[in-house]
C-alpha cells in the first residue's frame, strides 16, 4: 500500500467522526440536523406615557362691589355738621354795628340750626340756648349778628339787635334802617347771608348758620 493512499483512508475514518460530535442530537435521540440556536426575541420598549398636561383652571376674576353712598344735599340754610359754621368765622368781616366786636370770639356752650331769612327777619332754632351762658330765658344774654356776601365775595356785618333764648327770630329793621353804619351797598338780591350769636363782652359765640337772603 503506498503511502497516499494510506493517507486517503485515515482522512477517510476521522472526518465522520469530526461531523458526528457537531452535530445536535435533539431531545428525540439524534435528528441528524443542525439546530440553530433560537435568536432572542426583540423586546419592544414600552411606549413613554403620554405627557399629561396640567389643567389648573385659574379662578374667575372677582369684582369688588362697594356700592358708593347717596350723595346728600342741603337745603339753603341747613347744610354743615350741628355745631359747625356754614361759613367760616374767620372770614366775616366785622363792620357794622358797632360793639361787642366777636371778630376774637370763642365758639362754646350755645349751638343754633335752621336758620330761615325772609325778607325782613330771621328765625331758627336753639340745640343748646343762651342757659350755657348762664342767662335764664327771658335775659337779653346775646347779640344777634348778621352778614351778608358782597359781590366781590367778602362777608360784610356786625350787631343788628339783642336776643334771647325765649326769642328764636329777629328783626331786620335795624339793618334796613342803616344802623350804627349799616349798609347793604354792593350785595346783590338775593344775596348769601349768615347768622351767629355772640356774648355781650364778645368772647364768646354760637356756631355760624347760613342761607339765602331775598329781600
Amino acid at each position: 500500500m503506498t503511502a497516499c493512499r494510506a493517507r486517503m483512508l485515515f482522512a477517510a475514518s476521522v472526518i465522520p467522526l469530526f461531523l458526528f460530535g457537531c452535530e445536535d442530537s435533539g431531545s428525540g435521540g439524534g435528528s441528524g440536523t443542525w439546530n440553530e440556536p433560537p435568536k432572542p426575541t426583540p423586546t419592544t420598549q414600552s411606549a413613554k406615557p403620554a405627557a399629561t398636561t396640567q389643567s389648573a383652571a385659574k379662578p374667575a376674576a372677582t369684582t369688588q362691589s362697594a356700592a358708593k353712598p347717596a350723595a346728600t344735599s342741603s337745603s339753603s340754610g341747613s347744610g354743615g355738621a350741628v355745631g359747625g359754621d356754614q361759613v367760616p368765622f374767620g372770614s366775616l368781616k366785622w363792620v357794622y354795628g358797632g360793639k361787642p366786636n366777636g371778630s376774637g370770639a370763642r365758639n362754646g356752650g350755645v349751638v343754633i340750626s335752621g336758620a330761615r331769612f325772609s325778607a325782613r327777619s330771621v328765625s331758627f332754632s336753639y340745640v343748646h340756648d343762651l342757659s350755657a351762658w348762664g342767662y335764664s330765658s327771658g335775659a337779653l344774654g346775646g347779640v344777634a349778628c348778621l352778614f351778608v356776601q358782597k359781590t366781590n365775595g367778602q362777608w360784610v356785618g356786625g350787631k343788628f339787635d339783642w336776643i334771647s333764648s325765649s326769642r328764636r327770630s329777629r328783626g331786620f329793621e335795624n339793618v334796613l334802617g342803616g344802623y350804627s353804619g349799616w349798609s347793604l351797598e354792593g350785595v346783590p338780591n338775593p344775596c348769601p347771608a349768615a347768622f351767629v350769636i355772640v356774648s355781650p363782652d364778645g368772647k364768646r359765640r354760637s356756631n355760624v348758620i347760613a342761607g339765602t337772603w331775598s329781600r
